[in-house]
């Protein structure tokens, strides 16, 4: 008895944080989509987008196009930041500010910093051309609405918030594998990340697109302080945390995505592995038990032959899809059949990465394969 009352809260509690995860998002998204002019308030505050690339993603183009076609009314500037003078997304790059003569643009190009993460890296040479006081990140698969700078800018004003970061929703695929990547990459950012961020629990950046006054994030050590660690962004987030900064989300990007290969998906759940090894204490129980609580009550309820508390499991488990299909449609993906099985595996597969790949000393990100250590500190790094 007293298990089956123990799987009844367990349910009435998850349950209620998936209706409140799905809330939040249409709500988030609903003011993602509502736009805000720039006026008059905006033309003294100059801003420097940096824009650090490798490769060419899919749909670069329409991308960049996205940042360039901005409603904000104060000075912008733009630096693309490569490593490779070869960087198939170059011309791309030049392409687009050919289209936008009157737009402020730079392009450097930098060797890797050696004992940096590559994307750091491009963020530390793009921080030296930057001429404004605010600066913004910003990936080059992230695709954004015309008020996007507005959104991020504006709440930099109040000096308790020390950053604006935004959750990227992920669209397209067919495949397996690719829409595994998409699922869970919407899953950690926007239905978790953003989720507790919003409610001031979940202290950490995220790395698709971020603001910050130059002046603070110069203050503690600027991109070089965490580019040692694949971890930047939690640890970039963490430390304004216990500076007493507010850590404000912006407003969601796109990632629009077309076929995705195994390894990226595995890769990826290698980071969120680190991630959560690197704050155990708290972070990783807590993920264990939101991914596979009904599982648990699932093997539980078989080993102790107790039907009703099995059967509820099943129960759980049949809602567990509709969460996930439900989070599908709320992310502009069309819902396909192999969507069914996909938040089932999602949560299996993740707590199986969270319990055993996180010793894995290896990951490849963008081409690199890093060798990493504690706390997601890169040790070594081949291209």
């Amino acid at each position: 008895m007293m298990l089956l009352h123990i799987s009844l809260a367990l349910g009435i509690f998850f349950i209620l944080l998936w209706c409140s995860q799905l809330i939040f998002f249409r709500l988030h998204m609903n003011w993602t989509y509502r736009v805000i002019p720039s006026d008059w308030q905006d033309e003294d505050t100059g801003v420097s987008v940096i824009h650090p690339i490798k490769d060419l993603d899919f749909e670069l183009e329409r991308n960049l196009e996205s940042w360039f076609r901005q409603n904000y009314t104060g000075p912008v500037q733009h630096i693309f930041s490569f490593q490779d003078p070869d960087d198939p997304a170059i011309p791309v790059v030049k392409k687009v500010i050919a289209n936008h003569p009157e737009i402020d643009c730079q392009i450097t190009v930098n060797p890797v910093i050696p004992g940096m993460n590559g994307k750091s890296s491009n963020m530390v040479h793009g921080m030296k051309l930057a001429k404004y006081g605010i600066v913004l990140f910003g990936d080059s698969d992230a695709r954004v609405r015309q008020d996007f700078i507005v959104k991020m800018v504006r709440p930099l004003r109040d000096e308790r918030v020390g950053m604006t970061t935004c959750g990227q929703v992920n669209m397209g695929g067919a495949d397996f594998w690719t829409r595994s990547f998409t699922f869970a990459q919407n899953s950690v950012t926007d239905f978790i990340w953003a989720f507790f961020t919003k409610l001031g629990v979940c202290p950490r950046a995220n790395g698709a697109a971020f603001a910050m006054r130059k002046k603070l994030l110069q203050e503690i050590g600027g991109p070089e302080a965490f580019g040692n660690s694949l971890l930047d962004d939690m640890y970039l987030g963490r430390t304004l945390h216990r500076m007493g900064y507010r850590l404000v989300p912006g407003p969601f990007t796109e990632c629009h995505v077309d076929r995705l290969d195994r390894e990226k998906s595995i890769n990826y759940a290698r980071r969120i592995g680190i991630g959560a090894k690197a704050r155990i204490a708290v972070v990783l129980p807590a993920l264990i038990l939101m991914l596979f609580w009904y599982w648990i009550l699932f093997f539980l309820g078989c080993i102790t032959a107790n039907p009703f508390v099995t059967y509820l499991s099943v129960v759980y488990m049949s809602l567990r899809v509709i969460h996930g299909l439900m989070m599908r449609s709320l992310t502009n993906n069309k819902i396909m059949l192999v969507d069914v099985v996909i938040p089932l595996f999602f949560d299996l597969y993740g707590t199986f990465c969270l319990l055993f790949l996180t010793g894995n000393p290896d990951v490849t990100w963008r081409g690199v394969r890093y060798t990493v250590g504690k706390g997601g500190f890169i040790e070594s790094a081949f291209i």
